[in-house]
């Protein structure tokens, strides 16, 4: 009989013990998932956060593919998009900063090219 409250005592042990440590696993300071997701912004998104049209935006990116083209190197940072199934994607993180520098360098962007 001894040995029977001992298996008892020991099981009852082990189920608390597993569900303390699960619950302390669960409590586990973790970031949510998407704390460190930037935010992601379309062509229309991305054209009304910058005041431009989306027209704009486009001639934008143009341009700096044609003067790297043309010119073989591109002085600072250039727009930041990427393509996904011919849709532009943008990083608003990376839009403050494509304009930060630019403001910075003063560049001036017109239907003459880029300029400074």
């Amino acid at each position: 009989m001894k040995i029977e409250y001992g298996i008892v005592i020991l099981s009852l042990c082990i189920l608390v013990s597993g569900y303390w440590i699960g619950s302390a696993l669960k409590k586990e300071s973790r970031p949510p998932v998407s704390a460190g997701v930037e935010e992601v912004l379309t062509l229309t998104e991305a054209s009304n956060y910058l005041g431009l049209s989306e027209e704009d935006i486009k001639k934008v990116i143009s341009q700096e593919e044609e003067f790297l083209q043309t010119t073989g190197s591109f002085s600072g940072m250039m727009f930041p998009y990427t393509k996904v199934y011919d849709e532009y994607v943008f990083s608003k993180k990376s839009l403050d900063e494509w304009l930060e520098e630019s403001t910075k360098n003063r560049k001036v962007y017109g239907a003459d090219g880029i300029g400074n």
